[in-house]
């Protein structure tokens, strides 16, 4: 993973696997810019478990971005993602297309808390999981197709939010194989801008390191071992 070096201005605090985070040090990926990336379990524990008084900005939950140059910190990806996203010259060009662009990476967000199940509060039970990947899911896709269609995402300039649907499509059909067709078929497009986008050398690599380092680990704990198990139920 990525060091620290004279030049890193940024820190990132998130748990050790991809996931979330990647949201963020993707759009670093993406732009051949350093990152230092905490991993730690005991630092990101260490910070949530303090008091909000005593956080370096008061938040639930990683991620979290230090600016180490201004001492600032930010949580909430999505508000992590427009600040980066302004540094790393990766907003559209105009107020309506940053707008519907962060309204891309509220989705992606929703998602990401439908698939793990509010963080991890719940469990998948088949009834769930099954209503989830024969209607929402299905539905999410389409929603993200269109977002295409109608020149939201997939322009020639690349915006933070084709970034942030790679983050999402893209480690799902790394991690989660047994969706690739679901995604394809519902989402041609969708499946395509994330082979673009994941062909970018930098980022290519970055991924390439954090799968020698984390493997297929999705979103981890009991509710990763939860998704999977509802794919084996599937897969019979």
């Amino acid at each position: 993973m990525p060091s620290k070096t004279s030049n890193t201005r940024f820190q990132l605090y998130y748990w050790p696997i991809p996931f979330r985070g990647c949201f963020v040090s993707y759009l670093f990926a993406y732009r051949g810019v350093p990152l230092l990336v905490e991993a730690s379990l005991e630092e990101n524990q260490n910070l949530i478990s303090r008091d909000p008084s005593e956080q370096p900005t008061p938040f639930m939950g990683p991620p979290v971005l230090r600016d180490l140059e201004s001492g600032r910190t930010l949580s909430q990806m999505p508000a992590i993602v427009l600040y980066v996203a302004h540094e790393l010259d990766l907003l559209p060009e105009n107020r309506f297309d940053v707008a519907i662009s962060m309204k891309v990476i509220m989705d992606c967000n929703d998602l990401l808390m439908e698939i793990c199940r509010y963080n991890g509060s719940l469990m998948w039970v088949r009834e769930e999981w099954t209503l989830f990947r024969s209607q929402r899911f299905p539905r999410w896709l389409q929603i993200f197709e269109e977002s295409l269609k109608r020149e939201f995402i997939g322009k020639d300039s690349v915006s933070f939010a084709d970034i942030g649907v790679f983050a999402l499509f893209g480690n799902m059909i790394r991690c989660l194989p047994e969706l690739e067709d679901e995604i394809f078929a519902h989402a041609p497009g969708i499946y395509a801008l994330c082979q673009r986008i994941g062909s970018k050398p930098s980022l290519a690599e970055y991924v390439s390191a954090e799968e020698q380092e984390y493997g297929k680990l999705y979103c981890g704990g009991q509710i990763e071992e939860s998704i999977r198990k509802m794919l084996a139920l599937d897969a019979q």
